[in-house]
């Protein structure tokens, strides 16, 4: 019987939030905890000027392959994939204690080099 007591109020737990999630259809999840693409500072090469580096994310989706597609391949995989990484447009070389590093100036989302190969 005592068992019955904490399944109730658990079932209801779930049930309400579930509701809670599923009343919220236009939020998208996959990029909690990834900003943007855009610049930052980065704080370990920064010392005498500031030096900024592309970081955020963009895009990436999997997908089964379909059957057709699969028999044209030279290797079949199972899973096809897209993405795109957030990428540096125009750069510039800049001096930081007698290392010579990329001061990105612009970014943008493009394909990832390892999905061009």
């Amino acid at each position: 019987m005592g068992a019955v007591k904490f399944v109730g109020p658990l079932l209801f737990f779930v049930t309400s939030l579930f509701c809670m999630v599923n009343s919220y259809p236009d939020l998208d999840l996959s990029h909690i905890g990834c900003n943007e693409c855009a610049l930052k500072k980065n704080d370990f090469f920064s010392r005498d000027k500031p030096v900024y580096q592309c970081k955020g994310c963009c895009f990436s989706m999997a997908y089964p392959t379909p059957h057709w597609i699969k028999k044209l391949m030279m290797n079949p995989k199972n899973i096809t994939s897209e993405a795109a990484c957030c990428t540096a447009r125009s750069s510039e070389l800049v001096k930081v204690q007698n290392l010579m590093v990329r001061n990105h100036t612009e970014c943008y989302c493009d394909t990832c080099i390892y999905h061009k190969i």
